[in-house]
């Protein structure tokens, strides 16, 4: 049985129901793990967007849809769809497969559609959970699918939750950071510069911002 529960447009009463789902997390959130928000105002934005965010925690994408205020949409590692309830879950709160072993056209294609329907696609434009401590490099994805939207980047920098995620004992009570930056204006970069150059200056500076915002809140 086939059933598929991944929308672009949603309707009222699915955003309201997204909407009570947050603050139900949000009041079991703070206090276990002392959320700590910084620069919220940045978070408000209306129109299509990327959300860009490090990445060192399986919680991330959670963290992600919880504290910014619109629905967010991710790729996710076709691998998770395998199960069916699993996948329903995923799919309601607006996951879709990625195929990570190449370019994955289908989702790109996808991700495009999602975003042209006026809506926040999450990325973690390292492609995967960083193994350190640091932020690692950045894919092109990231700064090819803002090209073909037109669509501006919000960068989102979350620190300890890789403490929290690993149950490390120097920890008992943690606290978690969360930083929104500005915004990138990817339209004015890709007027200046060819496509090419432009994808690869985007790439770095969308990292470049994330690393600058981790170094506000890593300490």
């Amino acid at each position: 049985m086939k059933i598929k529960l991944f929308k672009t447009k949603r309707n009222r009463a699915y955003l309201f129901f997204y909407r009570v789902m947050q603050l139900i997390v949000n009041i079991i959130f703070k206090p276990l793990f002392r959320i700590e928000i910084i620069n919220r105002e940045k978070s408000f934005h209306k129109g299509k967007l990327i959300l860009c965010c490090n990445h060192f925690s399986a919680f991330d994408p959670v963290l992600m849809g919880e504290y910014y205020p619109r629905p967010v949409y991710f790729m996710a590692k076709r691998e998770l769809f395998r199960k069916f309830f699993f996948r329903i879950l995923i799919e309601f709160f607006n996951a879709f497969p990625v195929n990570r072993s190449g370019v994955d056209r289908s989702a790109i294609n996808k991700a495009v559609d999602v975003i042209n329907s006026g809506n926040t696609l999450g990325i973690f434009p390292e492609g995967t959970r960083s193994s350190g401590e640091k932020i690692g490099a950045g894919h092109k994805g990231l700064a090819l699918i803002a090209y073909l939207t037109g669509a501006p980047i919000l960068p989102m920098a979350i620190c300890d939750l890789k403490k929290v995620s690993r149950g490390r004992k120097k920890i008992i009570w943690p606290k978690i950071r969360i930083i929104f930056g500005d915004i990138i204006n990817t339209e004015e970069i890709f007027n200046k510069y060819p496509k090419k150059e432009g994808i690869n200056i985007l790439a770095s500076a969308a990292i470049d911002d994330l690393k600058k915002l981790f170094s506000k809140i890593n300490y």
